[in-house]
């Protein structure tokens, strides 16, 4: 406390290393939301400072009141602190002028929200009253971020650690009045295919009055890396007549969405070559089905390989460290990309590295551990490669590492 008497800059020093303009009235470095009260949003005065119901980032602003909540106060100040009341437009993180907002440098930021969790409500009931105060709570809290998981559509809530997690978890329960339910996000693994094959798959059904025909041959093929989904006809003589093979284009991509292994299938490209059909049983649902078992059929034949995502890796941390991180990729089955001194901060590097995405939870336990809970890591996906070996599990994984 000495220290920050006597040695802490003075108010106008500290605005400057804040970056802020000449024209900036405030700094919001907290929100919150209050059961009965609503948001509120910690200010710092700057420049000007900024007066009750006056424009503050392009909005007026509501009441102003000391850190207590309860004492009104007109304006807040240079280097003033207080609370701005019901002011839903201002949240942390920013830099505000009367007429707009800017983000703080990237020094003063939160670090990037690294611990996902799927996040599904406990009672059926409150699906949107928690997409909705999950909403609430990224825009107040820099610290989190929301996505949706693409194979469950559940919600997808990225934190600070497992304790941040917690006060969330226990803030929906007492702000909000919503239980959740959490869990491990599973890795997006994928499949795709190493030669072309040829397939042949007649659907035929009849159990009195109108029955079910359509017959296919397709090709199924590999395509590079990233090309996604393509189908190709080149049926001739109308033996698959030009309205059904929509369908069979349906079909394929339906067998596409779970392969072998059970992960959807990429990159492959489905032809459509010859078929039969029948002017009466033949019609839109026999085509789809036919093309859909088709596909399945074909999958097996055609060398699957199970793709794993490979995530891209940049890390803070104190230059102290860095020969500690070199081991640790490489025992994730990791690649070291290289590394350089952080331009923005004094004795500290940033660690460039790629590795699976299933070894994300470790690298975060292992980083904590290594650096004594200074290092952190910006993951981004950066591509698919083929999985050498079985395809690891939860329990194998905790047991590889234990």
């Amino acid at each position: 406390m000495k220290a920050l008497r006597h040695e802490a800059p003075e108010f106008n020093i500290a605005a400057d290393r804040d970056e802020a303009e000449d024209n900036a009235r405030a700094i919001a470095g907290f929100a919150d939301v209050k059961k009965h009260i609503g948001k509120i949003t910690v200010l710092r005065g700057l420049g000007d400072g900024v007066k009750a119901h006056e424009a503050l980032g392009g909005e007026t602003v509501g009441n102003l009141t000391a850190l207590d909540a309860k004492t009104q106060i007109n304006t807040l100040e240079a280097g003033q602190i207080g609370l701005a009341v019901k002011s839903d437009h201002l949240n942390p993180g920013f830099i505000y002028d009367s007429s707009a907002a800017t983000p703080l440098p990237e020094w003063a930021a939160s670090r990037p929200a690294a611990h996902r969790q799927l996040v599904s409500p406990a009672h059926e009931r409150d699906d949107v009253r928690l997409s909705n105060a999950l909403t609430r709570l990224v825009e107040i809290d820099p610290g989190l971020h929301l996505t949706q998981d693409e194979l469950s559509g559940h919600s997808v809530l990225s934190s600070q650690g497992p304790q941040h997690m917690r006060r969330v978890t226990a803030k929906l329960a007492e702000d909000f009045g919503i239980e959740i339910d959490t869990e491990v996000v599973e890795t997006a693994y994928r499949e795709t295919i190493r030669t072309p094959i040829e397939h042949r798959h007649r659907h035929r059904k009849q159990s009195g009055g109108a029955g079910q025909f359509a017959d296919v041959v397709i090709t199924v093929a590999p395509m590079p890396r990233g090309a996604g989904f393509q189908f190709d006809e080149i049926v001739k003589g109308g033996a698959v007549p030009r309205n059904y093979i929509p369908s069979v284009e349906h079909g394929a991509k339906d067998a596409l969405e779970q392969g072998p292994e059970g992960f959807p299938v990429v990159d492959v490209k489905v032809t459509l070559s010859d078929g039969k059909h029948h002017n009466v049983d033949s019609s839109d649902y026999a085509f789809r089905t036919a093309g859909k078992n088709a596909v399945r059929e074909a999958l097996p034949q055609a060398k699957p390989v199970v793709l794993q995502p490979i995530l891209n890796a940049e890390i803070h941390l104190p230059s102290d460290f860095v020969g500690d991180l070199v081991p640790t990729i490489s025992s994730l089955q990791g690649q070291v990309l290289g590394f350089e001194g952080n331009p923005n901060a004094s004795g500290w590097e940033i660690f460039n590295a790629t590795l699976p995405a299933v070894a994300e939870d470790e690298l975060h336990r292992t980083l904590a551990s290594a650096t004594r809970g200074t290092g952190w890591v910006k993951l981004s996906f950066d591509h698919y490669e083929e999985l050498r070996g079985p395809i690891p599990t939860r329990a194998t994984r905790e047991t590889a590492n234990a």
